[in-house]
């Protein structure tokens, strides 16, 4: 019976963090919607940035 404590133990540790990693990166891995920004606030530079990559792409007819 001690054998079956101490696996379910070491089961319970070792899930723990793993099932942690997973769950942040799977909330990581969501596009988060752009922020609502005050009037008379600038964007940052990486705004331009990915304007311009929607605007490189060639357009389909």
């Amino acid at each position: 019976m001690d054998l079956l404590h101490s696996t379910w133990f070491w089961l319970i540790i070792i899930g723990a963090p793993l099932g942690t990693a997973i769950a942040t990166l799977a909330r990581l891995s969501q596009k988060q919607p752009p922020l609502d920004l005050p009037p008379g606030v600038a964007p940052g530079t990486y705004a331009k940035r990915e304007q311009k990559e929607k605007d490189d792409k060639p357009r389909q007819p």
